[in-house]
């Protein structure tokens, strides 16, 4: 058995691996994840309400973008799994190239994203990760990483709306019926999801237009869900992408060492 953690800025993914299938996800707030007492009994408790053993666990792996749950993430599960785990990062043999300014700025969704993503699909491709920031990762036809975007998320950019704008109520992120509102409810909701949705599809133009070429386009990421049955330009949902690629680096990480 396989662990893979996703450590978000707002919620932490836990991925059950049996040999190569992904037979489990459960997810914790990465505020929770952040407290060790919580993390370590939530992690052991949710793991045997699931009927499994944890000392079938041989190995975890860690794909973290905040820093300050890291020591918390490798103390408790080296204590429940009695083995350290690998956290992905830039500094890896990752088995292709991040040809960027600065390889080590590169986040560790966004390379496990581009392993994964790539692994299914080829490239060039295009991979949108709609987080707490909407990010996208380009893919050349090799496999290596050549940049991308961030913008604020979907729910990022609502919350400052709600939260700077007295007389407007907080509203659940949904596509509304129609583009024209008829009530500030309606019209908050096509404002943010037709917006997010228009934004989206046309950053995919402009990459298409600089790489002179019509890309694959997979999306993630909680928010995934929402946008992909209203755009044609994404080709395939990939919900748990992070988490596969986290299995993937973390086999190529054994080879690369022969252990």
């Amino acid at each position: 058995m396989f662990l893979a953690i996703d450590t978000g800025n707002t919620h932490t993914t836990f991925g059950v691996f049996d040999k190569e299938k992904l037979v489990t996800t459960f997810r914790l707030a990465t505020n929770f994840v952040c407290d060790e007492k919580i993390f370590k009994e939530f992690l052991r408790d949710t793991l045997e309400s699931l009927n499994f053993k944890l000392r079938d666990f041989k190995n975890v792996g860690i794909s973290s973008v905040v820093p300050r749950a890291d020591k918390i993430l490798a103390l408790v599960t080296e204590n429940i799994f009695q083995c350290a785990p690998l956290f992905i990062s830039p500094e890896m043999d990752l088995g292709f190239s991040l040809l960027v300014d600065n390889p080590s700025e590169v986040g560790a969704d966004r390379i496990c994203n581009v392993a994964a993503g790539f692994k299914k699909y080829g490239g060039p491709l295009v991979i949108i990760d709609f987080g707490t920031a909407t990010t996208y990762d380009v893919v050349s036809k090799d496999g290596n990483f050549i940049g991308g975007v961030i913008a604020p998320g979907v729910k990022t950019s609502a919350q400052a709306l709600f939260d700077l704008a007295a007389k407007l109520p907080e509203v659940e992120l949904n596509f509304p019926g129609k583009v024209i509102g008829t009530n500030t409810i309606h019209n908050m909701q096509s404002g943010i999801m037709n917006a997010a949705l228009d934004s989206m599809e046309g950053m995919i133009k402009r990459i298409s237009d600089e790489i002179g070429i019509q890309p694959k386009v997979i999306a993630t990421g909680g928010f995934s869900k929402t946008i992909f049955p209203h755009t044609k330009i994404i080709n395939a949902l990939e919900f748990d992408l992070v988490l596969e690629g986290i299995k993937i680096l973390f086999e190529k990480s054994l080879i690369r060492t022969g252990k």
